[in-house]
């Protein structure tokens, strides 16, 4: 059988390497026959790899012979189809992307479908050691935390996978409903004649698809143990607790089609064909406003907005509006809101009825005490009641986070529903849609002001690489207290920077429209100050913004200048006014936030500046490369690192902001002379891009010594970085093009170069900030189990 199959597929390869001399009326050519001897080599190495357990010529029947010549005619037709389609547009290679994701699914993703079909099940429950301490009922089989080992004698077969039969939750508790375990195994085969590990298998229980798990067991099994553990973190602890009516051996698995990953497939096979060196995107104008062009960045939007709607409910806690409490699917009726979800809440309820503070009253012990910031002390005291991470002055409580974010979401909600405590999440999304939408009209005004030869492609590049490369999705799937002010002032600084952009474009004869993007402009970036305080450095971005306009060309010593200055100022001066007298109210100061006075695990009023700080929060926060692991997440989270003997106050990364963006290394063209030349005599843009970079290390040493190095902080700035870079790659692809359309050879050979660099760099940031997703913080194996091991399940198909 195997013959008639090496043959037949021999055939079909051949007639489709053949096929686009044919369409194409053209004698055959030795390209032909390379196509078609590739296309049967490629499909033969996949069965070898795919049909390893036990083997390709072990049972090798006639549905094996369709599969494998089915593959073979699906890539011939893939193959053939882009070769006479390929160079006549989009209309019609993505159609052809469409099949080759469907295929790729079909029969590269559901390779286990095809690999175990002829495989003979047995019930492995029939080989378990009567002396094992399991729970047995009617047919059922319970593990729990003093019965959690499995172990199967005599087995004489061999195993090449095991998949749990009927899997229900014994635990009760409504918190553990979604919930995992992972069982280690260990056997004997004919390789090893005493126990060995082989291994860990992770199951969720309501992730379907880690109820199977593939093994690589040598000849016929005797012994055979499983282990079942606990899983637990800071942020989830599961017992275990299950009932399963049998586990079976070598059972045949199902066609799994995941519309999810094919649309993924798709998205990616276009997005490789649409950035290719030779694609139109990269010859046309974003500027010219193509329809195909528009299109694109719809799509684009469409999918970026996606994840911002979805991310931060990946935790199923977040999800709700609000209640007294919190509401979500999982509250057990009695735990109140986390202070990581009320203090905004709470913050609005006391506004609502006149007071600055929180109503809570601290506890006697804590207001009795000398010095009420020292954790050590607290904790000596085992004072009970005490509201962490808030800010605590004068014998009351107080919420150092900027007022902003209460002002335009809690406060309103309360005022119109009476309902306290609206959550964090749905407001982020906001925001976060707000952000989102504010890089795609910045990077439209950067290119109309000073990059209008800029192609498609690199504009939807740099859109993409502003987005992705920040850490909006990372602050999404953190719905707290920390990541929705920062996100707040990210979203306003944006914003902000739009307006101020349009107002730059909008023609000084539009007066009335010019003002009104300038006082928006004004007050979503004095916004700022209420949300995040270190973002308002980013103000100065109005300097290479309107100097040429304002000072350059003198319109700021004209009647409608004064009236535009009043517009940029006002929204500032309100703003500034009523943050001071917030500040002054609360702490006696006009210009202090009540930070240093956080209930935390440090005395933040004897922090203090010390320069052995700064060295590990900048080499972790920028140049620390992110290590890579070869299973799911694919990224491993590392710890701060120091020989100072200080306290640190740290959280874990993924790599530093520039060694892990390699976006961000478009920073480094100004240090060549010719890009240097050019940047310089856009005198603008050339202010930005220093700018950026000035404050990214500004910010760093200021947040290092202020709280401490946090994977979060690093939006404090990466959106300017981001955008800096950007310029950068505008600037490179912009000069290259015009010099490659004047002949010039050496721009004619870097110009692909620079454009599969772009893609390259894009690449990686969609591949990093997908596994951080999964991979930090507050690590969604634990938090959603069935999301995580279904995702892990979806990319490490072959398990």
């Amino acid at each position: 059988m195997i013959i008639v199959a090496l043959l037949l597929t021999a055939v079909v390869a051949l007639v489709f390497g053949l096929l686009p001399g044919a369409v194409t009326r053209r004698s055959m050519q030795v390209r032909d026959l390379v196509w078609g001897a590739g296309i049967w080599l490629a499909v033969w190495l996949f069965s070898l790899c795919a049909y390893h357990r036990p083997g390709i010529t072990v049972g090798f029947d006639l549905f094996r012979l369709a599969a494998i010549t089915a593959m073979t005619g699906w890539a011939g037709l893939c193959a053939a189809g882009l070769r006479i389609f390929g160079r006549k547009g989009a209309r019609y290679v993505l159609p052809i992307l469409v099949v080759l994701a469907a295929g790729t699914e079909l029969f590269v993703c559901n390779v286990t479908y095809f690999n175990t079909h002829s495989y003979q099940p047995f019930q492995l429950m029939d080989y378990l050691d009567s002396n094992v301490n399991v729970g047995r009922g009617a047919g059922t089989y319970t593990l729990d935390e003093d019965r959690s080992y499995l172990r199967f004698l005599e087995i004489g077969q061999p195993i090449y996978n095991l998949h749990i039969d009927n899997i229900t939750n014994d635990d009760t508790d409504l918190l553990h409903a979604d919930s995992t375990f992972i069982f280690a195994i260990q056997a004997t085969d004919e390789a090893n004649g005493s126990l060995i590990d082989f291994g860990s298998w992770e199951v969720s229980l309501q992730a379907d698809r880690s109820h199977t798990i593939s093994l690589d067991l040598t000849g016929k099994v005797d012994m055979l143990t499983l282990k079942a553990n606990g899983y637990s973190s800071a942020h989830a602890t599961y017992p275990i607790a299950f009932t399963i009516t049998g586990i079976t051996a070598n059972t045949p698995r199902p066609l799994q089609w995941s519309m999810l990953r094919f649309v993924a497939l798709w998205l990616l096979f276009g997005a490789l064909y649409l950035l290719r060196p030779g694609s139109g995107l990269w010859q046309r104008r974003w500027l010219a406003g193509n329809v195909c062009d528009r299109a694109a960045a719809a799509v684009l939007g469409v999918v970026l907005a996606g994840f911002v709607v979805v991310v931060p409910f990946w935790q199923p806690g977040n999800s709700g509006l609000a209640t007294a409490t919190y509401n979500t699917a999982y509250w057990d009726g009695e735990s109140t809101v986390s202070f990581v979800y009320q203090q905004y809440g709470a913050l609005a309820h006391s506004l609502l009825n006149g007071r600055l503070d929180l109503e809570a009253d601290p506890p006697a012990e804590l207001v009795a005490m000398e010095n009420p910031y020292d954790a050590a002390a607290r904790d000596a005291l085992n004072i009970q009641g005490g509201l962490w991470d808030h800010a605590y002055y004068n014998g009351r409580y107080y919420v150092y986070f900027g007022i902003v974010p209460c002002l335009l979401f809690q406060l309103p909600f309360e005022a119109i529903t009476g309902i306290q405590n609206l959550a964090y999440a749905p407001c982020m999304v906001i925001l976060g849609l707000v952000f989102l939408f504010s890089c795609f009209g910045i990077l439209s005004q950067v290119v109309r002001r000073w990059f209008p030869q800029a192609s498609t492609a690199a504009y939807l590049l740099c859109v993409s690489a502003l987005v992705l490369g920040s850490q909006l999705y990372n602050l999404l799937e953190r719905p707290y207290i920390y990541e929705y002010a920062i996100l707040c002032g990210a979203a306003l600084l944006m914003l902000g920077i739009w307006f101020w952009l349009a107002a730059a474009a909008t023609p000084e004869h539009h007066g009335g429209v010019l003002t009104v993007r300038l006082a928006l402009g004004s007050l979503c970036v004095a916004l700022v100050a209420g949300s995040r305080p270190q973002m308002v450095l980013f103000a100065l971005v109005a300097l290479p913004i309107f100097w040429n306009r304002y000072i350059t060309r003198g319109r700021l010593r004209s009647r409608a200048g004064v009236r535009d200055a009043v517009a940029f100022l006002l929204p500032v001066l309100v703003v500034a006014a009523g943050l001071m007298w917030y500040n002054y109210a609360r702490f006696g100061s006009p210009f202090d936030f009540g930070a240093n006075y956080n209930i935390t695990g440090n005395d933040m009023t004897k922090r203090g500046f010390n320069v052995v700080r700064i060295g590990p929060a900048v080499f972790t926060s920028l140049l620390d490369l992110p290590r890579l692991k070869s299973v799911f997440p694919y990224l491993q989270e590392v710890d701060v690192t120091t020989n100072a003997v200080i306290r640190t106050i740290s959280e874990k990364f993924c790599g530093g902001m520039l060694a892990a963006t390699p976006f961000t290394w478009a920073l480094l063209l100004p240090a060549l002379p010719l890009a240097r030349r050019s940047l310089h005599r856009r005198r603008a843009v050339a202010a930005l891009v220093y700018g950026s970079v000035a404050a990214m290390l500004l910010i760093t040493v200021v947040d290092c010594q202020m709280a401490g190095v946090l994977y979060r902080y690093l939006m404090d700035y990466s959106p300017v970085l981001l955008l800096g870079a950007a310029l950068c790659w505008l600037l490179a692809e912009s000069g290259l093009a015009r010099r490659a359309a004047g002949g010039e050879a050496l721009a004619v050979s870097l110009l692909p170069v620079l454009r599969i660099g772009m893609a390259g760099a894009l690449a990686w940031a969609v591949f990093y900030r997908f596994c951080t997703l999964f991979a930090m913080e507050p690590w969604l194996q634990g938090m959603n189990p069935s999301l995580y091991y279904t995702v892990n399940r979806l990319v490490q198909f072959w398990m």
